[in-house]
């Protein structure tokens, strides 16, 4: 038996995964940072993110609806990574600014700049949407019983984003010597190029999907009004809300602690920044989206939300106490609990749920929970909290929202499972 043996059938969708992942890291977490130093307040970046995250709220179902009536999973994957290379180009050519003191919100939102900034990135994260409902839709069906591999293959996504993550941020710190501000152009250049590959990756792709299964709307409507189904969705926007915090607001707070308590580590706070991401990846996510398979077939679903949960309340408690961004590092260990295994949990219970056929829409329904209604209220809460009580307020506040969240959860579990123990999930027994 050889050392190493290579599935060749799910070979295309890990390296989509991994050229994804590295296309996306050297833009999409850094966003927070460009749009506040170009002078934008936390609460313009917070209504930012409320607005593309609501954005994305008909789009995710809307999209795997679409695509599972007519059969169009792979041209859909692929259009959207050309659209996202297409923009990606534009928004390198969009003039930079940067200014020394905050701008007023009014003076912001009155700015073509800003409105030309914000149509781009917009534009960039709504094909990104598509691309996130496709992939998990085609790496669950390509998998088939195997759902609880979905990990596996996602760790790639994380390794991508891992390594672009260290190597942009440091492009960024060298390329922006002896500048004031920093200069993002190897980041978007680093970017592109990653899309181009997967454009390419996406479009050898065989078609993963049946083409003569058909599942009417009746059967998705069953599922959804299942108690154990409502109750997940619920749990599915709380964790919006909680990594929307990760997402939006800690590479921000780096740069606050750093120029309040360590102004010595701002020439170098991209690569700090960027290897707090690489962290959160190499040494968070990638363990336990591996992982994931072996802890989903001996814990149960809502059991692994309630861990979840909890590692969140201390995550952010971490957070509030902390004086120097360097010592944010360590704390990204726990992104592979509060991320990796929690998003690696609800990908796998959807496609258990999920009617034949009706797999995209039950994933864009919960793309939706995730992205479109709870991240905007993460995004806009988060916003109001950082520029009404500071960061360090914000961060012990939501510490004890998400230890709240953890005991309402598991004790909504519990009495799930007493009270509604025969209430089966499509006819057949679903453990929580």
């Amino acid at each position: 038996m050889p050392l190493f043996q290579v599935n060749k059938k799910l070979l295309p969708i890990k390296i989509h995964f991994f050229l994804k992942g590295a296309g996306s890291a050297p833009i999409l977490p850094f966003l927070a940072t460009i749009m506040n130093q170009r002078g934008y307040s936390s609460m313009i970046i917070g209504l930012f993110y409320t607005i593309i995250s609501f954005l994305g709220l008909l789009i995710r179902p809307t999209v795997g609806a679409i695509t599972d009536k007519y059969k169009c999973r792979k041209n859909a994957l692929t259009l959207n990574v050309g659209i996202s290379c297409l923009f990606i180009n534009i928004l390198i050519f969009i003039p930079g600014s940067a200014v020394k003191t905050e701008m007023n919100d009014m003076d912001v939102i009155k700015s073509p700049l800003f409105w030309l900034f914000f149509s781009t990135v917009t534009l960039i994260i709504i094909s990104n949407v598509v691309i996130m409902v496709m992939e998990d839709t085609i790496c669950v069906h390509i998998l088939g019983e195997d759902k609880t591999k979905y990990g596996h293959q996602r760790m790639w996504a994380a390794i991508g984003w891992g390594t672009m993550s260290i190597i942009s941020g440091m492009c960024v710190d060298w390329f922006s010597k002896e500048l004031e501000y920093k200069n993002y152009t190897p980041g978007f250049i680093i970017s592109l190029i990653c899309y181009i590959l997967d454009t390419y990756v996406v479009s050898k792709m065989k078609n993963a999907q049946n083409t003569d299964v058909k599942t009417g709307p009746s059967n998705v409507q069953k599922v959804l009004t299942k108690i154990r189904v409502l109750s997940f969705l619920l749990w599915v926007v709380a964790f919006g809300i909680l990594i929307s915090f990760v997402r939006s607001f800690v590479l921000l707070y780096m740069e606050e602690i750093s120029n309040i308590y360590c102004p010595d580590t701002k020439p170098y706070i991209k690569t700090l920044q960027g290897l707090s991401l690489t962290i959160q990846c190499f040494c968070g996510e990638v363990p336990f989206f591996f992982l994931s398979n072996f802890i989903l077939k001996r814990v149960s679903h809502m059991h692994v939300f309630s861990i979840m949960f909890l590692a969140f309340s201390v995550r952010f408690y971490l957070y509030s106490i902390i004086t120097n961004p360097i010592l944010v590092l360590p704390v990204e260990l726990l992104n592979g609990i509060t991320f990796a295994l929690g998003y690696s949990t609800a990908i796998s219970y959807a496609a258990q749920l999920a009617p034949v056929g009706a797999e995209g829409t039950l994933q864009g329904i919960v793309g939706m929970a995730l992205n479109g209604i709870g991240t905007p209220i993460g995004s806009s809460s988060g916003g109001y909290l950082l520029k009404r009580f500071g960061s360090i307020t914000s961060f012990k506040f939501i510490s004890v929202v998400a230890l709240a969240i953890c005991i309402t959860q598991t004790i909504v579990n519990q009495l799930i499972n007493r009270f509604f123990k025969n209430d089966n999930v499509k006819g057949e027994e679903v453990s929580n």
